[in-house]
Parts: structure tokens; sequence; C-alpha cells
């Protein structure tokens, strides 16, 4: 498999200063995610109404599927199960929600994270958009590279405003990593590319 020249690991530990928008995509994973270097000013952002916590989502047992599709299936909910933790802002809560989706060594960092971003009073508004580009598979290990649209997301402070350089943009370039473990694949890492990349 030729993946791009991957530029920055994304490991899900706490972040620098510029690394927010990509933390919760990825709420992006990531892996995401947790996390790039944000984009340049703010824009006036038409922040969606607050939504109650929806309950979490049961684990979709996945086994009966294709193995590409499984790792797609791994990856959304990921995603998903992100945003719900950073919605919960329960530590607790956010390290239940993960779980199932990312690797056990990757939620104490991704979680001391997020409960940064909560302690300054930010909360994340809007939603990753996911593109699979492509998934290679490698035994028990599997690599999605995607192009996502982060650009209806970013954060906000404790008055519904946006966060200046937080929001995303419209084709973020990420390479996932899962491994297969316990009968899942589980989201290890992700690399974000500093090229540009299309749907």
């Amino acid at each position: 498999m030729t993946l791009p020249r991957l530029s920055r690991l994304h490991n899900l530990g706490p972040l620098p200063g510029t690394g927010r928008r990509r933390l919760l995509a990825g709420l992006s994973l990531c892996l995401s995610p947790a996390l790039a270097a944000c984009s340049g000013a703010a824009a006036e952002v038409q922040l969606p109404p607050k939504q109650a916590a929806a309950p979490a989502a049961p684990v979709t047992r996945t086994a009966a599927l294709p193995p590409r599709q499984q790792v797609v299936a791994a990856l959304t909910g990921y995603v998903s199960a992100l945003s719900q933790a950073d919605r919960s802002r329960d530590p607790a809560t956010a390290r239940r929600l993960l779980r199932p989706y990312l690797a056990a060594g990757r939620i104490d960092g991704l979680v001391q994270a997020v409960s940064s971003i909560w302690a300054r009073g930010e909360t994340f508004y809007g939603a990753d958009e996911v593109h699979v580009l492509s998934v290679h598979i490698e035994g028990r290990r599997a690599f999605v590279h995607d192009c996502d649209n982060t650009s209806g997301m970013g954060l906000m402070d404790a008055a519904g405003h946006p966060v200046p350089g937080s929001a995303g943009v419209p084709a973020d370039n990420l390479v996932t990593r899962l491994d297969r473990s316990g009968g899942r694949w589980l989201v290890q890492f992700q690399l974000v590319e500093d090229v540009p990349c299309a749907p």
C-alpha cells in the first residue's frame, strides 16, 4: 500500500494550542480523534441549536460484514462516540463511550485533552463529514484514508461564540490506523497530511 507522506502524528494525547479542531473529529481520531493546525481567522458561524445529549447508541456487531465494511463501521462509530463523549462533559462517561472504538491505551490521553477544553468552558459544535477514499487491510491492521469536511465544526465558548482559529476546513486529509483486537477494530491513531485532498 502506498500512503501519502504523513507529516504529523495525531496520537490523541494533550494537544498544542493550534491542534484543537481535529481533536473531536476527529470529534477524526483522532483519532480525531481529537488536532492539525487550525485554519486562519475565525469566520462568522451560525451555530446549531443546542440539543440534549442523545443516549449512547449500542455497539453494532459487524462480524457478518465484509472486512472493509467492518473497518469503516468502526471508524464512523468512533466519530459518533467521540461527539457523544464531548457532549457528556463527563470524563467517566467519555471513557465508557470511547471504549468500544478506541484502543485502551489511547483513551486516557484523549479524555484528558477533552477535559482541558471543558475546563476552559469550551465545547465542540458541528460534525465531521467523513469521506472515505480507501481502506487497506494488512492482517489485523487497517488503514483508512479519508478526506473529511470539518468546516462545519469547531469550538465554542461558554457564551456560545466560536473560538477564533478553531474552525475546521472543507478538505482535511487524514489516515487512520485501526487494529483488530478482541473481535473489534479499534482506532489506534490518526495521521494528518498537510497536502490537499478531494472527497
